[in-house]
């Protein structure tokens, strides 16, 4: 009776650490499942496709990835905090031009630190910008990030000038950043994964990320519960166009040639990226890790269509209508969670509810006892 006794405490508080790390059961998770789906697309691909099991494939894949999986962390952010910035593209176009006509003017192990610097610089610079008119002229952000879009898109033109950025013209570190890698993982992977964990460590420990879940839940009332709202838009937005400014770095090295259409498209692509993976579009719902397996997911997806020879029309498509799937499910699982809970004539068969609000997240107890998930 006693070894019963003590596998079930055993049992029970193995459910108690993982529910603790991981905030719920892990096979409901959403990112969990996004997750099986990639592997499936995996091995689907793996086995129908020889071109996909190449290493040069793979090597391509990751990188491709790892480039839109940095820039859908900082979008992921604003659309946390119930805004939107339609102009990352543009962002990453600029600071992969002048990113790679400048660090040329730097050498030795000072070049890829001031590289990194500008890059960041730059990109918040032009984030600050789409916030300052979100916050001084009262503009959504949808209207500000779709003018500064036009308006980063002529400055990047004026900057090209008509030219084209070759690799062969920028620095031997960026020029070899794509090729180089850590025990056996390519510096772009490490590169994002360093932003996801960093970016993680913000939204789920400081003050910062719960201000931003506040604001995506109810700006409104955030307000009154002491959030600086003009603050956290400085800082959503500049955080944003930092990391689309890291993505223009790794878009030199990636492509080597950087042209006035450089990152064109690309805002599609990073919303896609956070919408599939989870992230809600009417804010205060997902974390970073669902803007990466999104990026994952629609990179693999991509990237089976190139290997189909389908065409770039169909891709747009299904990039498109797989934003559509995302936000009817995201309504229809939300009407289902706004349904009053039931409770019985008698107050000895009332529930008590007890709802606890973890960012991206929400687990309600029954009962005052075992979690309803």
């Amino acid at each position: 009776m006693s070894t019963v006794a003590a596998q079930a405490n055993l049992s029970t508080s193995t459910r108690t650490v993982l529910r603790q790390f991981f905030g719920r059961s892990i096979f409901r998770r959403s990112d969990t499942a996004l997750f099986a789906l990639i592997v499936v697309i995996t091995l689907i691909a793996t086995v129908t496709l020889g071109d996909f099991r190449s290493l040069s494939n793979i090597n391509n894949l990751l990188n491709t990835t790892a480039l839109i999986a940095i820039v859908a962390i900082g979008e992921a952010v604003v659309i946390l905090a119930r805004q939107i910035d339609l102009s990352v593209g543009a962002i990453v176009g600029i600071c992969a031009y002048l990113v790679g006509e400048l660090s040329g003017h730097f050498s030795g192990a000072i070049g890829p630190v001031m590289g990194v610097l500008m890059a960041l610089g730059i990109g918040a610079a032009f984030g600050l910008g789409n916030a300052f008119l979100v916050n001084v002229f009262k503009m959504p952000a949808i209207i500000a990030t779709l003018a500064t879009l036009s308006i980063y898109t002529g400055v990047q033109i004026i900057l090209n000038n008509g030219s084209q950025l070759y690799l062969t013209q920028v620095p031997a570190w960026l020029a070899g950043l794509r090729g180089n890698a850590w025990f056996g993982i390519g510096t772009f992977i490490w590169i994002a994964f360093f932003c996801l964990m960093v970016v993680s460590f913000l939204l789920r420990k400081t003050r910062f990320g719960r201000d931003v879940y506040a604001l995506g839940s109810n700006p409104d009332a955030a307000i009154y519960l002491g959030v600086k709202v003009r603050l956290r838009t400085f800082q959503i937005f500049a955080l944003c166009g930092a990391l689309a400014g890291l993505g223009g770095l790794l878009y030199t090295s990636q492509y080597g040639n950087v042209d006035a259409t450089a990152g064109t498209g690309m805002n599609l692509t990073v919303i896609a990226a956070a919408v599939v993976g989870g992230v809600s579009l009417f804010g205060g719902s997902g974390t970073a890790l669902n803007a990466v397996l999104g990026a994952l997911l629609l990179g693999e997806i991509q990237n089976v269509l190139e290997l189909t020879r389908i065409s770039i029309f169909a891709e747009q498509t299904l990039q498109g209508a797989s934003i559509v799937i995302a936000v009817a499910i995201y309504a229809v699982v939300s009407r289902r969670l706004r349904r009053p809970v039931r409770r019985g004539s008698s107050a000895s068969n009332r529930a008590h509810v007890d709802i606890e609000v973890v960012p991206g997240e929400q687990t309600v107890n029954l009962a005052g006892g075992a979690a309803n998930e």
